[in-house]
C-alpha cells in the first residue's frame, strides 16, 4: 500500500465499495481519454512545427525570446510540453488503484478539480471543462451516498 491510500476490499455483499471502485475506474478511463484526445488534436494541429523543434529552433534563450518563434513555442507548450502525458499516466494510475482495491486519496479529486476550474476560467474555449467529469466521478467514489469518505476495512 502507498502513502495516503487505504485498501478497499470489495465483496459481493458490499455494493457501495463495488460502486466506488467502478466509479474510480471510469474516472481513470475518462482521464486517459482526455489526455489522448489532447495529444491527437495538438499533434495534428502542430504537425508543421515538428521540423522546427527537431532542428533546434527552441534550444536557446535567444530563440525562446524571439517573437518569430512564438507560434512554434506555443505549439510546443500545447503538445510535448503540456500536461497531456502526465494526465494519461494519472488516469492509468487511477484505474490500477481501483483494480487493486486502493482508495484514491482525497486530495487528488480536490486538487484536480481546482486546477480544472482555474484553467477553464482563464482559458475559454478549451477542453478544461471536460475535466469536471473525472473529478465528479472521483468525488462520487470517495463520498458516495453518505457524504463522508468511505471507510477502510
Amino acid at each position: 500500500m502507498s502513502i495516503g491510500t487505504r485498501s478497499l476490499v470489495t465483496t459481493s455483499a458490499d455494493p457501495d465499495r463495488s460502486r466506488s471502485r467502478s466509479l474510480t475506474v471510469w474516472a481513470g478511463r475518462t482521464t486517459v481519454a482526455i489526455g489522448l484526445l489532447h495529444l491527437v488534436y495538438f499533434t495534428v494541429k502542430s504537425w508543421s512545427r515538428w521540423d522546427d523543434w527537431a532542428g533546434g529552433a527552441l534550444r536557446s534563450r535567444a530563440a525562446i525570446d524571439d517573437p518569430a518563434n512564438s507560434p512554434s513555442l506555443s505549439a510546443f507548450w500545447a503538445l510535448p510540453g503540456s500536461f497531456a502525458v502526465p494526465l494519461v499516466l494519472l488516469g492509468l494510475l487511477l484505474v490500477r488503484m481501483a483494480r487493486t482495491g486502493q482508495e484514491v486519496p482525497g486530495y487528488v479529486p480536490w486538487t484536480l478539480g481546482a486546477w480544472v476550474l482555474l484553467c477553464a476560467a482563464v482559458l475559454e474555449p478549451s477542453g478544461f471543462p471536460l475535466g469536471i467529469v473525472p473529478v465528479g466521478l472521483l468525488l462520487a467514489a470517495r463520498y458516495g451516498r453518505s457524504g463522508t469518505p468511505t471507510a477502510p476495512r
